[in-house]
């Protein structure tokens, strides 16, 4: 296609398609199920344990005082909902006078440009879950840059982290007990009366590459690759080099924003995948009249026409927190050389 230059005006020049730089938009953690949604007509929750205890019921003489049962330990604990907006407008210059993308000589029109501003807006919201879902994992905490919630996972269930070294730079590492002494550790913790049928690590690029380096792992992982699946169960998202070995199933994640990587640079975290309420995604209602007391959406968008006829406002909101329900059975991995 040609058009006019109008630094050359006597000149045509080939027009070409637009080039949209657009960031990545990773979501593994999305595509992977372990969050599930639960709309709530609240501005924050409240979660309710029950800590019970078995016990063997033993002999006694007839007529003695008989076993008595123990009765469970409740507590409540309540965690607010981040309130995270974002908006947008679009005046009348922003349209004025503009070329619409991808053509040579038609004109910018309104429907375009704001499809163009829900689409980022859209990326945006989506984006911003991937983060708050990795920090969950990772940090064991909601994430609120801003300080306007606070809630720490360990520290509010009164518990520590487990962490394993696999010290994937000793090629003597039997790395096959290490891999069950992560499910192991997460059968024994969840607590929930599930049995864990599958465990997902997710791993740092660095973390991944000394893995399947390892001596005892880099034969297994080159027939794997080679013979069993090709192109390494690559997910459908993004280039994430899967791995099943041991009984576990690692995946590389690149996912990162603003050059932070979403899983720390020589890290990686161990989960049970399948499990019914281990991490859950609370979404609570619109700051809007209409909205009160009205169940949740993952997000809400708004748009007005000013009355003088000069602005189109974009309101944009997510009422969200991603709760780890049980985060004794989330385990952190480290490599220690």
């Amino acid at each position: 296609m040609q058009t006019r230059s109008f630094e050359k005006p006597f000149e045509l020049v080939d027009y070409t398609q637009e080039l949209l730089l657009v960031p990545n938009t990773f979501g593994l953690i999305n595509e992977l199920g372990i969050f599930r949604n639960e709309s709530v007509a609240q501005n924050s929750i409240t979660v309710e344990s029950s800590e019970g205890t078995l016990g063997l019921v033993v002999d006694q003489v007839r007529g003695a005082r008989n076993t008595v049962n123990k009765s469970d330990t409740r507590k409540l604990r309540s965690f607010p909902l981040g309130h995270y907006p974002l908006d947008d407008a679009i005046k009348p210059e922003d349209i004025q006078g503009k070329r619409a993308y991808g053509s040579p000589d038609a004109a910018e029109t309104e429907a375009a440009v704001v499809a163009r501003k829900l689409e980022r807006i859209r990326r945006n919201h989506a984006i911003t879950t991937e983060y708050a879902r990795a920090y969950a994992i990772t940090q064991g905490a909601a994430w609120a840059p801003n300080g306007t919630i606070a809630a720490n996972y360990y520290s509010d269930f009164g518990i520590t982290r487990t962490s394993v070294d696999f010290v994937l730079g000793t090629t003597t590492t039997d790395l096959t007990a290490k891999i069950e002494q992560v499910i192991a550790t997460i059968q024994d913790n969840i607590q929930n009366g599930e049995v864990v049928n599958d465990v997902v690590i997710l791993c740092s690029p660095t973390f991944f590459a000394k893995l399947i380096a390892h001596a005892t792992i880099k034969e297994a992982y080159k027939y794997y690759s080679s013979t069993q699946e090709p192109l390494r169960n690559r997910l459908g998202s993004g280039l994430y080099r899967r791995f099943v070995h041991g009984g576990a199933t690692f995946i590389e994640y690149r996912g990162s924003y603003n050059g932070a990587a979403l899983i720390p640079a020589g890290e990686a975290y161990a989960l049970p995948a399948g499990t019914s309420d281990m991490f859950i995604s609370y979404y609570g209602p619109a700051n809007r009249f209409s909205h009160v007391n009205t169940l949740g959406e993952e997000a809400y968008v708004f748009t007005f026409r000013d009355p003088k006829d000069v602005e189109i406002q974009i309101q944009s909101e997510s009422n969200f927190i991603h709760l780890v329900r049980r985060p004794q059975a989330v385990l952190q991995l480290t490599t220690s050389n």
